[in-house]
């Protein structure tokens, strides 16, 4: 696996390399900053499997870095992991809106950092479904390379993270945090005949589409949310922010019928979609991010079966 760790402090460069060796870890690169992270990126013959970013650094920090990283079509989905002493819910939410994958505090453990290094490697890997490429097969609406169901890596939507990293902020937030932040689903009423009757450019273009929705009608710029396929996201915003949820699918319904796009011949009827009440995040870590994302799954589908009896 071939690292590059970017920190400020010549101490942690130094040591790095040192400790990850003892892991069988030997192809480690340092840079002192911003730039010249850049630079390094540039110039790799190869890319690097795996960044470590310090946030803590003079004239580019690591969030704006790891934005710039993130632009970077080689490096859209490598393993970002970052590296700071700032451990408030603000610091870890920024992180992760940026583009990280995961969060670590120092003073860090060695055996911690090299085993959410492998675990991000891994998770990302296997879960990456298979996108639209220019052929034959996405001009025929219906016939996708991806399930229904899969959790599509969608671009161009601001503070729209991958589930894994979703999954990452939620265990990173301490119990006293967890009142002070909910999580709702909002998600599509009828994904099934979108997915049957539009093309695969079509479908993900929908998708992208209903998330820019979802971010104009929450209007919270401390939201961050994933999909989670099926035609629903996950949104994670602080209490005080949200404003009521039936306000915010009436508004979001009203945005989604005068959406170009997600009016067209692909949909037999307009694309609607049902807010759940919001919950918030289970307390016990270990089973924090499953149980909090099937309840909040749970409610939109309450939802919508309440309007379906009441139609």
């Amino acid at each position: 696996m071939k690292i590059l760790a970017i920190d400020d402090d010549p101490f942690v460069r130094e040591l790095l390399p040192a400790v990850f060796e003892q892991v069988a870890l030997t192809d480690v690169h340092t840079a002192d900053g911003g730039r010249a992270a850049l630079k390094a990126l540039a110039m790799a013959p190869t890319p690097f499997d795996c960044l470590l970013l310090d946030v803590d650094m003079p004239k580019m920090n690591g969030i704006e870095l790891c934005k710039r990283i993130r632009a970077l079509p080689a490096y859209r989905d490598t393993p970002i992991l970052m590296l700071t002493a700032k451990t408030d819910p603000s610091s870890i939410e920024n992180a992760f809106a940026a583009g990280a994958n995961d969060f670590i505090a120092k003073p860090f453990v060695l055996k911690d950092v090299h085993s959410r290094i492998r675990i991000a490697e891994r998770l990302l890997a296997c879960s990456q479904p298979q996108m639209p490429q220019p052929t034959d097969t996405v001009t025929i609406p219906g016939k996708h390379p991806f399930d229904l169901e899969d959790k599509l890596p969608l671009t161009g939507v601001a503070r729209l993270i991958l589930p894994f990293s979703l999954g990452n902020y939620l265990t990173q937030l301490e119990r006293g945090d967890l009142n002070a932040c909910e999580v709702s689903c909002i998600a599509m009423d009828d994904p099934q005949t979108l997915y049957d009757h539009s093309t695969s450019t079509e479908f993900v273009a929908a998708l992208t589409d209903l998330a820019n929705a979802i971010s104009s009608a929450v209007a919270c710029p401390h939201m961050l949310m994933s999909y989670q396929g099926a035609g629903s996201f996950i949104c994670i915003t602080p209490t005080a922010m949200l404003h009521p949820w039936d306000q915010i699918e009436t508004k979001l319904n009203q945005q989604l019928a005068c959406a170009p796009r997600l009016t067209g011949t692909a949909l037999h009827a307009p694309l609607t979609v049902s807010v759940g009440t919001p919950i918030t995040p289970n307390a016990n870590r270990t089973q924090r991010v499953r149980n909090t994302v099937d309840r909040a799954l749970g409610r939109a589908q309450m939802r919508f079966a309440t309007k379906q009896a009441a139609a």
